[in-house]
């Protein structure tokens, strides 16, 4: 059985588990070593590579949104984000749907899936969506909302990722094709995320696998 990490910022537990590796884009991360630890990760079977520019972390809309778009062309990189709006953030949120909107642009010209970080925002992410009316996937990661805003947003056609800490009825809203698993920054087996969320859906673990296999394969084009 294959184990899928949508989103995650460390190396899997499992070397037989495919995860898509997070990377943030600012313009400090340029260079050489970047291309020397994309490099590594190119090399290890079944690791992918998403590039975004967090809301945490915009210096300069310019710069970033120039290196982001070098990254995207980068062998493994399989998404843009995590990107998105984040109202506790110290930069403007005119600022972050400038870089959103562009970063939702780049996934619509490079056909690549859009990774969303979202706090305290949603409904400007639903305006978004609903103004952009994009082609690509658009998946929030880390989703701990409840089950009536998790039924909001599939009804757009979002999709969810859940990681260390959920609420059970949201995950069941998202079951069975608007749901994925992921360990973020925690450092977790993404094994035990499965597990929890088999726990909360009342099927085994295998099953839950299977599932997110078929909608990794069938929505998001991995292997």
């Amino acid at each position: 059985m294959v184990y899928y990490d949508i989103h995650t910022h460390h190396l899997p537990v499992h070397p037989e588990d495919i995860a898509i590796v997070n990377r943030l884009v600012p313009t400090l991360d340029a260079g050489s070593h970047l291309e020397q630890a994309m490099s590594r990760l190119n090399a290890r079977t079944g690791l992918f590579c998403s590039v975004g520019i967090h809301p945490w972390y915009i210096y300069s809309v310019e710069e970033q949104l120039a290196e982001l778009e070098r990254q995207t062309s980068f062998p493994n990189v399989v998404a843009i984000g995590e990107t998105g709006l984040d109202k506790g953030a110290e930069a403007p949120l005119n600022r972050q749907q400038e870089i959103f909107k562009a970063s939702a642009s780049l996934a619509e010209s490079t056909g690549l899936f859009l990774i969303i970080h979202c706090v305290k925002a949603w409904s400007e992410l639903i305006a978004s969506k609903k103004e952009l009316k994009p082609r690509m996937p658009w998946v929030i990661h880390g989703f701990r909302g409840n089950a009536i805003l998790a039924g909001q947003l599939i009804r757009q056609g979002f999709y969810l990722s859940f990681g260390e800490y959920f609420n059970p009825g949201a995950v069941r809203e998202a079951w069975p094709c608007r749901l994925f698993a992921e360990t973020d920054d925690r450092e977790i087996d993404i094994r035990t995320v499965y597990r929890n969320l088999s726990a909360s859906l009342d099927l085994s673990p295998e099953q839950v696998a299977a599932q997110i296999a078929r909608n990794a394969h069938d929505i998001l084009h991995l292997p």
